[in-house]
């Protein structure tokens, strides 16, 4: 995909509420302003229920913001029917789950493959490709349940990129991993997206994770629904 012009990922007045069980309203996600160049890395602190993984999902159109701007690769996700934010979503970024979300019944290949159902179409050989970048050559027609934790990571980066996405997202991608796999597979996640051209976003809060990266954003400070939330916690309190 030719790279756009300007960022290829922009967040404007960005805000995501959820409802409290007694009924109330919580901000969970409030970002005046946000961007990302292309092949650009970022990673994004921040501390477990503060939001990372809820602005994940609203860059990645899973879910959809109460208000503001998502624009990825050009276009305003943020006002995009649910079909379209759907393709424009495959066509353009690469997601890799904490929990990887592989299917357990498909082989290595299989997965890889089946995501880039959703995209430009199944590729065999540029699948095959992916995997024996990340060492899994010999792993290619094993299931999930037969992969090793950091195997399994491997191949959900592999699935991530398989599209060629302008833009990857990764949410705590080493957070199952010891530390001296978490560095290996950081690196070859970096690398391979380099290659590939893509910018990436990381959230974490692993310290030893964030010391990789040249540019690292604090999502508290970004992000004015974390000061909210706890200004009515110790008003409740």
């Amino acid at each position: 995909m030719t790279q756009p012009a300007g960022p290829v990922l922009r967040l404007a007045s960005l805000a995501k509420s959820f409802r409290a069980p007694d009924g109330a309203l919580v901000p969970v996600i409030d970002v005046p302003a946000f961007s990302l160049a292309a092949g650009e890395q970022v990673a994004l602190r921040g501390s477990s229920g503060s939001g990372k993984t809820t602005l994940l999902h609203l860059v990645a159109g899973i879910l959809t913001p109460d208000r503001g701007e998502v624009w990825v690769a050009g276009k305003d996700m943020a006002v995009m029917s649910e079909a379209a934010r759907d393709a424009w979503r495959a066509a353009t970024i690469g997601y890799v789950f904490q929990t990887f979300n592989l299917l357990q019944g498909y082989t290595a290949l299989e997965n890889v493959l089946l995501g880039m159902m959703f995209g430009r179409g199944a590729d065999t050989a540029h699948a095959a490709a992916l995997l024996d970048r990340m060492g899994l050559a010999h792993r290619r027609d094993y299931r999930p349940r037969q992969l090793s934790v950091g195997q399994q990571q491997r191949v959900a980066v592999a699935r991530a990129l398989a599209n060629r996405p302008t833009l990857v997202l990764a949410d705590e991608p080493t957070g199952n991993l010891d530390p001296r796999h978490a560095a290996e597979a950081l690196e070859l996640m970096r690398s391979v997206c380099r290659e590939h051209g893509a910018a990436l976003l990381l959230v974490s809060h692993d310290p030893a994770v964030l010391a990789r990266f040249d540019r690292v954003e604090d999502l508290a400070t970004l992000n004015r629904a974390v000061d909210a939330a706890a200004v009515a916690a110790e008003a409740t309190a």
